[in-house]
Formats: structure tokens, C-alpha cells, sequence
């Protein structure tokens, strides 16, 4: 095979700076992002149950929550006080190593912070992702809960995945949105985090149907 010329090297390198300049152009300058992130949502109004659900997303190692999994906290909060779920159920099993606990007791340390009274917050802290989340969650608490009346909070790019898996699993639960800040973005870096978190989330969906989990 021989090798490529100077000039070929040239202009492939131009095509693909073209192809990413485009693809960059569309993300800051078009309403694209925005109309892919739009149908993840569901949002649905919460009626008095049983339990609320908080779904963790990420945490530092040194054992606070990240700015998602705040979001998603102070969602089930304002539930907690509208006195719409009597308990406060923090789901979320990945490790935090300089913390030595999990998500969901980082996430219960900080409910506590907030004024949730101890004995209200439950702890399902054996699963790495939203299937497992929901799984053992079921498992765990099918005998002190009935989930078709509970309320399961998350971020709103994540709530129509979690909304199928509950149909999956035949439950008729409310998902409620944690705010979505992602549809507002002030900065060119934000519109890269939100388009990063709609192909991840699209990708997440397509690989969870492929699996039956949804």
C-alpha cells in the first residue's frame, strides 16, 4: 500500500475540520440540541403517595453529591414538604472511595443537612445504574411500599427512561422532573454538556431496548 501524499493528508484533514466546524456550528447556533432533549422529558404531576424516590446520578469521591444528583435532591424536597410521601428513598450503590460510603448515604447525609428527620430517609444503595436502581428498589422495599403510588424523582433528560422501565415492570408510578436547567444555557459550554447528555441519553435508551429492560 502506498503511503498518502502531503496533499492528500491535506485535504481529508480539511474535510473532517469542515465536518467538525459544522457539527460544532449546529450545536451553538441552532435550536437542534434543544428539540432532541425536549421528548426525554416527562413530567407529571405528583399526587399523594407513599414514598419518594430519588434516583442518584454522579457524587465526588470525597462524598458530595454532584450538581445532577443536588438537582434531583432538592426536587424531593420540595415533595417531601408538599407532604406529597411520607418517606424519602435515595437509590444509587456506586462507591464513593475517599468518602467510604455509597451515593445514596452521600445523598441521605445531605437530606439530613436540609432538615429531613432521619428516621424519613431509606437507603437502596446495592446498584450502578437505572435499571439496578429500580430493580432492587422494588426488591428491597415490595413488602413496605406499593410503588403505583410512588413518586420517582430524576433529572428531566433521564425521566422518560425511567418512566418506561416502570411500565416494564407494570407500575404506574409518577415521575416528577428535577429542574431543567440543561434548556437554558448561558454559556457555549453548557450547550456542549447538555448535547453530550441528549446522545448519551439516546444511546442509553437504544441499548436499554435492545436488553428488554424497557
Amino acid at each position: 500500500m502506498k503511503p498518502l501524499k502531503p496533499a492528500t493528508i491535506w485535504k481529508y484533514v480539511c474535510y473532517v475540520s469542515v465536518a467538525l466546524n459544522i457539527g460544532l456550528a449546529i450545536i451553538l447556533f441552532t435550536p437542534l440540541p434543544e428539540l432532541l432533549y425536549k421528548p426525554l422529558i416527562v413530567d407529571e404531576t405528583p399526587v399523594p403517595g407513599e414514598a419518594i424516590i430519588i434516583l442518584a446520578s454522579a457524587a465526588y469521591t470525597t462524598g458530595l453529591p454532584g450538581f445532577r444528583t443536588m438537582n434531583r435532591i432538592h426536587k424531593g424536597i420540595e415533595i417531601y414538604h408538599r407532604k406529597l410521601g411520607l418517606k424519602i428513598i435515595c437509590a444509587g450503590g456506586t462507591r464513593l472511595p475517599k468518602a467510604n460510603m455509597t451515593i445514596a448515604q452521600a445523598m441521605r447525609e445531605t437530606l439530613i443537612l436540609y432538615g429531613i428527620p432521619p428516621e424519613d430517609i431509606l437507603l437502596q444503595n446495592r446498584s450502578n445504574n437505572t435499571y439496578q436502581d429500580i430493580t432492587f428498589l422494588l426488591k428491597q422495599y415490595h413488602n413496605d411500599f406499593d410503588f403505583n403510588k410512588a413518586i420517582f424523582v430524576t433529572s428531566s433528560y433521564h425521566t422518560y427512561r425511567v418512566k418506561r422501565i416502570l411500565l416494564k415492570k407494570g407500575l404506574r408510578s409518577t415521575v416528577v422532573s428535577a429542574h431543567p436547567w440543561q434548556l437554558n444555557p448561558h454559556l457555549w459550554s453548557e450547550r456542549l454538556d447538555m448535547t453530550r447528555e441528549v446522545v448519551r441519553e439516546y444511546g442509553a435508551i437504544c441499548y436499554f431496548t435492545m436488553r428488554g429492560y424497557i
